[in-house]
């Protein structure tokens, strides 16, 4: 998959996040990121232009199945570094957040592989943990 810029893949994650309640506007776009008008449109109009979204000149807004790629890789980067942090690290969850959305742009998909490994064999052992605790009572 080619590299994006961050702000790109925030744009598509956040576009991603906003399908799941129906059509989406420039202005949900502009409300969920904060910014202004003219920069989701010529944002719209690049990722456009690169074949990640999909547009009507005056209506709504979707990913185009390489955009939707791109969103999922960056929200599972997201939601497995938010996780790590919190649940493993012990990172304030407000804190984990932030800083994850920091580092989903940085990692490589090695990484990312590894990181859901490490989480998925921790949290197996917890929960084996868990199950012979229960059997001792």
């Amino acid at each position: 998959m080619k590299k994006i810029t961050p702000s790109k893949e925030n744009y598509l994650k956040v576009i991603l996040e906003l399908s799941n309640y129906g059509d989406i506007r420039s202005i949900d776009i502009v409300n969920a990121l904060g910014v202004s008008k003219a920069s989701v449109s010529c944002m719209l109009n690049v990722l456009k232009s690169e074949g990640y979204v999909v547009k009507e000149k005056y209506g709504t807004v979707g990913l185009t199945e390489n955009g939707r790629n791109v969103a999922n890789h960056v929200k599972r980067k997201y939601e497995l570094l938010k996780r790590f942090l919190n649940d493993i690290v012990g990172v304030e969850a407000v804190t984990a957040a932030e800083d994850a959305c920091r580092m989903e742009h940085l990692i490589s998909f090695e990484t990312t592989d590894k990181i859901a490994q490490q989480l998925e064999k921790l949290t197996k052992r917890t929960n084996d943990e868990i199950i012979v605790c229960g059997d001792d009572v």
